[in-house]
């Protein structure tokens, strides 16, 4: 069976953060310009075009600053023009072979392609470059559950958890590399710790409840089923039915 992930790379980065983290990461990194500011501003309100113009005068101005074509790269993605995106994420890299950011970007994009092969490169040299990156482990983490390295996959939400003991996504999609390989015992105990960090998840209790019917524990199983069905996962109702 395969199993319905949580699957948490995260929200694109808004170029207003993005920017600013960047240059921040780079130590004696000059200050924005004018043109990258106004940019901010424009994205602030959801202006990509604008912030683009603004970008492409900051690139005219001085082409060899790596961080406009990491912005436009942001910007390209968040406007779905993801050949342009490429284009400038590839060139931020090349100035800048530390932008993880933009290396994970990039694996991104290749991901949403389904070209698993560039996204797993793409992915572990930003992990590579910044092993504490969360949701470069979980892309490279979903291209190998997807390909069947559960070990693997699980060594990449482990990592996580290492830097991170809170994220309820890790433990969950952790549980799920547990579930598929049928060892119950460990997938209930990270469902559980995901439900208690994510009160609102209602698939982790679902999980916990499958765990226990493989084990035969009913009763458990039925009150798991019954706080998935409370937090508005419809499925567990059928499975509770099962259950009479």
């Amino acid at each position: 069976m395969k199993l319905g992930f949580l699957f948490a790379l995260g929200m694109i980065i808004i170029l207003s953060i993005a920017i600013r983290k960047r240059r921040d990461q780079i130590p004696g990194a000059q200050k924005l310009n004018q043109h990258q500011i106004k940019a901010q501003e424009f994205v602030t309100h959801g202006d990509f075009h604008q912030a683009k113009d603004e970008i492409e005068q900051s690139v005219q101005n001085d082409p060899e600053n790596g961080l406009n074509y990491y912005a436009l790269g942001v910007i390209h993605y968040n406007l779905k023009q993801f050949n342009k995106a490429l284009k400038n994420l590839k060139q931020a890299i090349f100035i800048d072979r530390d932008n993880w950011d933009g290396w994970f970007l990039i694996g991104r994009i290749y991901l949403e392609r389904y070209d698993y092969d560039k996204a797993t490169k793409y992915f572990n040299k930003a992990i590579q470059l910044n092993p504490a990156m969360s949701k470069a482990r979980f892309g490279l983490a979903s291209i190998l559950f997807d390909r069947g390295q559960l070990k693997e996959a699980s060594d990449q939400y482990n990592s996580i958890i290492e830097f991170d003991p809170m994220n309820a996504n890790a433990h969950y999609n952790l549980g799920s590399c547990f579930l598929e390989q049928e060892m119950f015992k460990e997938a209930i105990k990270e469902h559980e710790l995901a439900a208690g960090l994510d009160h609102d998840n209602a698939y982790a209790h679902y999980w916990v409840g499958y765990s226990y019917i493989q084990l035969n524990d009913r009763k458990r199983a039925a009150e798991a089923f019954a706080k998935s069905l409370e937090r508005g996962y419809d499925g567990a109702a059928d499975a509770l039915k099962d259950l009479i």
